[in-house]
């Protein structure tokens, strides 16, 4: 079984060690809940399963990569299901849910309503960033397309360093996803990063993707779904405490 990965702490991402810089392991919350399925497919299917992990540092090569793969891959990329994407990949059940927020420099004005006089007295004259073929660059567009039609969009290669920027730039703002927003903010207490709350998106799911005609949705779907389901155990809710504060995975526990 070959899985295709994004880095995106804390869903994915490599871990190095001063001894060996230049090889890891992969770790984080996807990381940990593919190997209770490879666990799963042992116990309840009967089926041995070697794991390849391939990384991916850029989000457009990774989705591509598992669209084109062959039927035996999954990719993990923190990848928020829409009607779009459905067209072009096979997802899993949600394994988490998350929510698009938008952030600007800690010292920008907080946007009261959501109406194009206090979007354009807040955000008019700034420049925006965000990670390519993302659906945070989706929630940009429609910002840019509703009320900022003059704004300039540029690009970072993962969505940390989309807040690395901002916090540096207060001329800067971009969406993020809830999950590595709390984790930015966790590692880097002393950067000025404000979250403008009437811009947030909508509550999403987020799921493991395959190629079409794909081997494994099925049974993925089974060890999510089966019984009580896989996010009912102990074992998941474990997995997100090891890598998420109590303050945040009320909000992205898929129940």
């Amino acid at each position: 079984m070959r899985v295709y990965y994004y880095e995106n702490f804390p869903y994915a991402y490599t871990e190095r060690t001063a001894t060996m810089p230049d090889k890891g392991q992969p770790k984080g919350i996807e990381i940990e809940i593919i190997q209770e399925y490879v666990q799963w497919l042992k116990q309840k299917k009967g089926i041995q399963m070697k794991v390849s992990y391939t990384l991916f540092t850029d989000f457009s090569a990774f989705y591509n990569s598992v669209k084109e793969a062959k039927s035996a891959v999954i990719g993990l990329g923190s990848v928020t299901r829409n009607t779009e994407r459905e067209k072009e990949v096979s997802f899993s059940s949600a394994y988490m849910n998350n929510q698009a927020v938008l952030i600007t420099h800690g010292s920008i004005l907080g946007i009261k309503e959501k109406n194009s006089e206090w979007i354009n007295k807040t955000l008019g004259g700034m420049n925006a960033i965000t990670v390519s073929k993302s659906s945070l660059e989706m929630y940009l567009n429609e910002l840019k397309s509703n009320y900022l039609k003059d704004i300039k969009i540029g690009y970072a290669s993962k969505p940390s360093a989309v807040l690395d920027s901002i916090s540096a730039n207060r001329k800067l703002f971009g969406y993020s996803d809830l999950v590595t927003y709390w984790t930015y903010l966790k590692s880097n207490p002393s950067k000025s990063l404000k979250m403008q709350k009437v811009l947030s998106g909508q509550s999403e799911e987020l799921g493991f993707i395959f190629p079409k005609n794909n081997i494994h949705e099925g049974y993925m779907n089974e060890f999510f779904e089966s019984g009580f389901g896989f996010t009912s155990t102990k074992i998941y809710r474990q997995i997100l405490e090891a890598h998420l504060g109590y303050e945040i995975i009320d909000y992205v526990e898929v129940k």
